[in-house]
């Protein structure tokens, strides 16, 4: 299976968020600031003291010079970079390793189609938007951990394309390894739930997948097919 390289990482300890992409960390002995490229709320993982990974970002336009890659929970590695699903799904797709699409030769990320911004459009004909999982509890994934107009939006436009004769899926692209299952989260966003029972109903795909952290890279680890709408 796919996977991409997350570059250098470094252990440190969470301290605490500061704002939405801010927060402490204790690296080394000294509290720094690291980026964190994520808005979900993650809060049953933003634990004081849990073990986390760090990214050195050099640069004189950064306020912070790391960004937090992977956090721990337990003995459970989950990324939380939200931009590392889109690059996995990326290379998933060059190496045309994700399974049950129709056969494809062209890949244009960041399609625009309608009011949106489609994550990938193969052939012109099939279209993919990603969408990254970092909650699960024991066992279920749920998506999202926040209310997201965004993710609904594309779910919608999905529905809209398909109606007029695309191939459309939502990949949810868990990042962590320790789900069997996936389900929307209804008591969070009960409208994105509607929304994605609706897109189903009218044949948009939904595709789930788990990963895996090894080292310093991360891999596509297997589909997860008990999917509960």
């Amino acid at each position: 299976m796919a996977s991409i390289h997350l570059g250098e990482l470094v252990r440190g300890r969470f301290i605490k968020r500061v704002n939405r992409f801010l927060c402490t960390v204790l690296l080394d002995g000294s509290i720094k600031e690291a980026h964190l490229h994520d808005p979900g709320r993650l809060e049953e993982l933003l634990v004081e003291g849990v073990p986390v990974l760090l990214r050195k970002e050099p640069g004189s336009h950064r306020r912070t010079h790391y960004d937090m890659v992977v956090i721990y929970t337990h003995s459970t590695p989950v990324c939380c970079d939200s931009r590392v699903p889109n690059q996995l799904v990326k290379k998933a797709l060059q190496e045309t390793s994700l399974p049950g699409l129709p056969e494809y030769r062209e890949i244009v990320p960041e399609f625009s189609f309608q009011n949106s911004r489609i994550d990938f459009c193969l052939d012109h004909r099939i279209l993919i938007e990603v969408k990254g999982v970092s909650l699960v509890k024991n066992g279920l994934a749920l998506f999202p951990d926040a209310p997201t107009q965004r993710g609904r939006r594309h779910v919608e436009t999905l529905t809209s394309a398909t109606n007029l004769g695309y191939i459309s899926y939502v990949l949810f692209l868990i990042q962590r390894p320790d789900a069997s299952a996936f389900s929307p989260n209804k008591e969070t966003d009960p409208q994105f739930t509607t929304a994605l029972r609706k897109a189903a109903e009218q044949g948009v795909n939904l595709m789930v997948f788990t990963s895996q952290l090894k080292r310093n890279h991360i891999h596509l680890k297997e589909q997860v097919t008990s999917i509960s709408l």
